[in-house]
């Protein structure tokens, strides 16, 4: 993982022809100062995300009502960063009106977090998490989960995209099959979302990312910087040059009236 402190500058490398908005960062042990300093001195624009949904998830801090958004969003007003949150589980849209969740720039979520046998919430990333010993099953169940998201949840941008736990990850190319990267990728075209180039977890591979280009899906660049420093943004500006990037691929946050909540006819 690439890092770099808040006040240092962003690593030398051929800027693409749009401008730089990393809309993956969380505050954490960062204040917004420094990050508005890093912005300043680096030439990017940020995005910062709180979590977002119901209590159940655990977080420090969980936005899970209206006012709650409405603070967060003053918060970040007339800072320069776009406002988003991170959505958690796939039980948040009934704790916002679509009026104040408009207000946001976008929303992000990930398939980090997965149901268990008992159809509970789990932390796949979490050291406790046993996926079982058959990947080929794990995958079945996965990329469901994946494609269940993408069309449950009214969202902009899809996180840390193709991730596994890390028992399985030594399989990583084996097990993404391009059948099981196609399912997703069409999700992603029949929603309408965004995928994000990740240089945390430099997610996810070029056969990904190239295939998703030709379906004409939008990327975003995404640090998922949430310690003391704000990662930079090499890996993203070196897959953008591979794809042959240009502004009209990029994400770019959509008017209120044209929100994925406001705009999307979801299940129900």
């Amino acid at each position: 993982m690439i890092a770099a402190s808040p006040s240092s500058a962003q690593t030398a490398a051929p800027k693409p022809d749009f401008p730089l908005v990393d809309y993956h960062v969380h505050l954490n042990s960062m204040t917004l100062e420094q990050v508005v300093a890093a912005s300043k001195e680096r030439g990017v624009t940020y995005g910062i995300l709180e979590h977002a949904g119901t209590k159940e998830n655990d977080y420090p801090i969980v936005l899970s009502s209206d006012k709650d958004l409405q603070a967060w969003i003053a918060k970040l007003d007339g800072a320069g960063v776009y406002k988003g949150v991170q959505a958690e589980w796939i039980d948040w849209m009934p704790c916002f009106s679509k009026e104040v969740f408009a207000q946001l720039d976008y929303v992000l979520t990930d398939s980090m977090t997965v149901r268990d046998a008992n159809g509970k919430r789990v932390k796949a990333f979490s050291r406790d998490y046993d996926p079982g010993n058959d990947a080929e099953a794990f995958m079945k169940m996965y990329v469901a989960w994946n494609e269940e998201i993408l069309e449950r949840e009214p969202l902009d941008i899809f996180s840390h995209p193709t991730w596994l736990p890390g028992k399985f990850n030594r399989d990583y190319d084996k097990l993404w099959t391009p059948e099981r990267m196609r399912a997703v990728i069409d999700a992603l075209v029949r929603t309408g979302t965004a995928v994000e180039i990740d240089c945390g977890m430099r997610l996810p591979k070029m056969a990904f990312l190239q295939m998703a280009k030709e379906q004409g899906v939008k990327f975003s660049f995404g640090s998922n910087s949430q310690g003391r420093v704000i990662n930079d943004l090499a890996f993203c500006v070196e897959a953008a040059r591979t794809l042959g990037l240009t502004a009209k691929d990029m994400f770019t946050p959509a008017p209120r009236y044209r929100k994925p909540i406001v705009r999307r006819k979801l299940p129900g």
